[in-house]
């Protein structure tokens, strides 16, 4: 018997294109996951586009009892009653009922911080702090600010007897009364205009 003899050189030749066939397709596939996700994401955004975000900031518990437009309007007429007050605006803007008590403009400081805590105090009485004003373990509930001030300087004019007093109620905080018009640190402030 006569052996045959085998190629072994034909033989590993053809093992070894196989698996060159095989790493190229390899490659190519992890090529193309990445091209084809950041394709698909191109893709979306550009059939998105024009078209606003639109999403809930509070769930069907939050808000509860809400602010209707007629506290709103209750509010501007108790709100009248300020001494020294020459308007009032109150409005409700993304969950912050915001009012604005513009004095007479030879109020001080002391006149304007006393026209917020008034309006604070007429505040809650048509619209309990804890019910409308306090955030719950289940529920977000209304911030609050009130600014008192007696004229709003123009550019270039001088804002000696300038007052500007804010109190902001968060949901998540008690009431916090400042005085915008003084610096709480005249030194500080001082160096910084410098």
């Amino acid at each position: 018997m006569a052996r045959k003899k085998v190629n072994k050189s034909a033989k590993n030749k053809n093992t070894g294109s196989k698996q060159g066939h095989k790493l190229v397709v390899f490659t190519a596939v992890l090529i193309l996951i990445p091209c084809v996700i950041i394709g698909l994401v191109l893709l979306t955004s550009i059939g998105g586009q024009n078209k606003p975000v639109v999403g809930e900031r509070f769930s069907k518990h939050d808000l509860q009892p809400a602010i209707e437009k007629s506290h709103l309007n209750q509010l501007e007429k108790d709100l009248a009653i300020i001494d020294g007050l020459e308007e009032v605006e109150v409005n409700l803007k993304s969950a912050t009922l915001r009012i604005q008590l513009n004095l007479v403009d030879d109020a001080n400081e002391d006149q304007a911080k006393a026209a917020v805590e008034k309006g604070f105090e007429i505040v809650t009485q048509l619209l309990p702090i804890d019910q409308y004003f306090t955030n719950t373990d289940t529920a977000k509930m209304y911030d609050l600010e009130i600014d008192g001030f007696n004229f709003i300087p123009a550019e270039g004019q001088s804002q000696e007897g300038f007052a500007y007093v804010k109190l902001t109620k968060t949901g998540a905080s008690a009431n916090v009364i400042d005085v915008m018009s003084s610096p709480k640190d005249a030194e500080l402030a001082q160096q910084v205009r410098k």
